[in-house]
């Protein structure tokens, strides 16, 4: 699993590549963990490579977005593949934050 993040003033921009499972979903948490939430408001996180989240990976999603609405920020999950798509919204996470399908 690979995972980049950028920053642009207060927008953190996370991309996430291959499978996201116990492990990945350690680095991701960690990942998180080094933004400033004082400083960032809105993360986006870009799924485009993943191909495989398990539940360790979207509980760390919605730490994310714990941290961020708790200060007034927002979090999007974009370019989603379509059967990740459909659990985020089987699992209403699209209630929570904005979470988009891959184009």
């Amino acid at each position: 699993m690979n995972i980049e993040t950028s920053l642009n003033g207060a927008q953190a921009r996370i991309a996430i590549e291959g499978i996201v499972d116990e492990q990945g979903a350690d680095a991701l948490k960690k990942q998180i963990g080094r933004l400033d939430f004082n400083v960032v408001r809105e993360v986006i996180i870009d799924c485009h490579g993943i191909r495989h989240i398990g539940s360790s990976g979207i509980g760390k999603i919605l730490l994310a977005y714990k941290q961020l609405a708790s200060r007034g920020g927002s979090l999007a999950v974009i370019n989603l593949p379509p059967a990740m798509y459909e659990l985020f919204v089987e699992l209403k996470l699209n209630t929570l934050f904005s979470v988009s399908q891959a184009v």
